[in-house]
């Protein structure tokens, strides 16, 4: 069975009840949208899910939390979260009334070298620092949001794709271009170790949730990898195991066309009512009960 859900720009409704801009015959490359939708008909804490398209988020007012596998990030003003496409995700909670942009853009959309080349930059970083926020300086910021205000103006008036494609890679330019303005970021040994670690099970959680077996891929002991995890994170390796694997049971668990057995079964549980019992002590409820609260049973 497929790594599910995958969620595809007509499915993206579902994820928070938010009702979209006119969904143009480009939508399922490309959408750029205001996030005062966010204040009307959003329901919080979204399904956790994975998109088919990366996606971005820049806050000019309010505070947005999201949760990217098992890490929670609070993007406030001026902030850009930019993620590529299938990293498992939630919107948690909103402070305060919302401004700012909403896009997601297919790697179709984005087909010239130049910007393609600069998302791979961008997602590099991303990769490297395990964090897809970032936050600019002043004049960055104003030409990013010179650049939304005109991307979500074009897609409005529906002026074909050409200028889009290049006000987004103008976007890209901008955002990889102060990337190279960053120092280099230097890690200590055990928090580049962690890094490894949570790719590792980002990777693998449906193949595999034993301490032992990350382990062994880190080759070092469970006992070194568990210190390393309480010094860097302050919780144990376990913990972000789990935290991992509830994520990845919600996201399956939200499709309504999916049993719990085979939910179970995706994540490597043989025993069903081990899972379930697994699911109750990490998320506080049994799957039956997860899936009647999001009105999928």
């Amino acid at each position: 069975m497929a790594r599910i859900p995958e969620f595809k720009p007509d499915n993206f409704k579902k994820i928070i009840n938010v009702v979209r801009l006119d969904t143009k015959s480009i939508f399922s490359d490309f959408l750029i949208e205001p996030l005062t939708s966010l204040n009307e008909t959003a329901v919080l804490p979204s399904v956790p899910h994975r998109k088919t398209v990366n996606d971005f988020v820049f806050i000019t007012k309010g505070e947005l939390s999201k949760m990217v596998c098992s890490d929670v990030f609070v993007l406030k003003s001026g902030m850009l979260m930019l993620l590529p496409a299938y990293k498992i995700r939630t919107i948690l909670k909103k402070a305060g009334n919302i401004e700012g942009y909403y896009g997601h853009f297919s790697n179709h959309f984005i087909n010239d070298l130049s910007s393609q080349k600069k998302l791979k930059e961008i997602s590099n970083y991303i990769e490297l620092i395990y964090n897809p926020v970032f936050s600019f300086d002043k004049e960055t910021t104003n030409r990013i949001q010179y650049v939304l205000q005109q991307l979500l103006l074009l897609y409005e008036k529906d002026t074909g794709n050409s200028l889009l494609k290049s006000y987004l890679n103008t976007l890209l330019n901008e955002i990889a271009n102060f990337i190279q303005t960053l120092p280099l970021p230097v890690f200590s040994p055990k928090e580049a170790l962690i890094q490894r670690f949570r790719r590792l099970i980002t990777d693998n959680i449906q193949k595999t949730h034993k301490l032992q077996v990350y382990a062994e891929m880190l080759n070092i002991t469970t006992n070194h990898l568990n210190k390393c995890a309480k010094s860097v994170t302050g919780k144990t390796s376990s913990a972000i195991i789990n935290e991992a694997l509830t994520m990845e049971a919600k996201a399956l668990l939200s499709l309504s066309n999916h049993t719990i057995s085979e939910a179970a079964f995706v994540l490597g549980f043989e025993d069903v009512s081990y899972f379930s019992r697994f699911f109750k002590k990490h998320s506080g409820l049994q799957p039956s009960e997860y899936r009647k609260m999001i009105d999928l049973s």
